[in-house]
């Protein structure tokens, strides 16, 4: 059985609000997707820098997805990794979806098409929009965990690490020359840097060699780089600007966070909370940007906007942790078992294991 990495659930929950901070005192407003609220400028201004909550969560897959992909057949892993992402998504989109038709909110509409192409994921293969604008990462995750079940298919997942300097040397190349949007949706080139540091630091904890450092300080260095890049694009946005040193910390701050957390010696006492707020992270994480931001103008119209935006995240939180210990912790692991059991004659050669 291999060993849960309990602090590395602190911190995916810490990303996790940056990500529902930046949604509800930043980006909410700068869209025009909530009213303008008098919250201080300080508040504002330092939540601008929450959306980096997403390049922790892309290090935390990098280095987790190739931990736990590790010794398992592909059927194995597919199973895994489907469950995990797929049920929660159906239900957390199909909440989404009531909670904005009932809220009669003009800027959030979702027509049945849409809804029926979000159930595939891969809504804008079909021409729709994401039901939820945050849908987006979890679509770069997939893509990233379908490459990791081509590896376990092809038995070459421990060539991983010379796959992931060549993935690195493509992206540059891409974002910095070529700029195929094909190349950018198949291989992810401009984040490709955050998985592919998290790749390194799950090889760094097999041994520290200078091969596994090289790529570690260039997957940093290109994901700064790609951050950089993007501040542009997010000021044109959202006419607010960003502070160039303030982003370079801020990854290079949360690769050395996640070190320290992934390395911690945490006494007991802490992993079944920290294992509680790691199961609430992926349905808070669905249901909490045009949920919360349906509910927080009528909300704002009784109290003030601040105590507003915090009922709705405790009451975000709330859903949650309801869903993750009511639903979740139980029909996962018996839906797991019993597709594996359906799809396990389906595919023998996939599950079929090195000699």
């Amino acid at each position: 059985m291999e060993k849960h990495l309990f602090g590395l659930d602190g911190l995916r929950f810490l990303a996790a609000m940056a990500v529902v901070g930046f949604h509800f005192l930043f980006r909410g407003e700068a869209a025009g997707d909530l009213p303008q609220m008098p919250l201080p400028d300080m508040l504002r201004s330092a939540a601008a820098y929450g959306y980096l909550g997403v390049s922790i969560f892309f290090i935390i897959s990098g280095f987790v997805i190739l931990y736990s992909a590790e010794g398992r057949t592909p059927l194995e892993f597919f199973v895994s990794r489907f469950v995990r992402i797929y049920p929660t998504f159906i239900v957390m989109m199909t909440i989404t979806t009531l909670v904005v038709v009932i809220a009669a909110n003009p800027r959030f509409e979702v027509s049945p098409g849409q809804y029926g192409a979000n159930l595939m994921v891969f809504s804008l293969l079909l021409g729709e929009p994401f039901v939820d604008g945050a849908y987006w990462s979890i679509v770069l995750e997939l893509v990233f965990y379908g490459w990791i079940f081509l590896l376990l298919v092809i038995k070459r997942l421990d060539d991983i690490e010379t796959i992931a300097f060549g993935w690195l040397a493509l992206s540059l190349a891409n974002e910095a020359f070529f700029q195929v949007r094909l190349l950018q949706d198949a291989l992810i080139t401009e984040y490709s840097g955050f998985f592919v540091a998290g790749i390194a630091l799950q090889r760094l904890g097999k041994g520290v060699t200078p091969t596994r450092l090289a790529l570690l300080v260039l997957s940093l260095s290109y994901g700064v780089f790609t951050s950089l890049r993007a501040a542009s694009w997010f000021e044109a946005e959202y006419g607010s600007a960003l502070s160039r040193p303030v982003i370079a910390a801020a990854v290079l701050g949360g690769a050395a966070l996640f070190v320290l957390i992934a390395r911690a010696n945490l006494p007991r006492r802490f992993w079944g909370p920290l294992k509680l707020v790691g199961g609430v992270t992926y349905p808070l994480y669905l249901i909490h940007q045009h949920v919360g931001y349906v509910t927080i103008p009528p909300l704002a119209a009784l109290v003030h906007p601040g105590v507003a935006i915090l009922v709705a995240v405790f009451g975000l939180l709330a859903f949650s942790l309801a869903f993750h210990t009511l639903v979740e912790r139980s029909a996962l692991p018996v839906l797991r078992a019993r597709l594996y059991r359906l799809l396990q004659p389906f595919a023998p050669a996939l599950d079929r294991r090195p000699s």
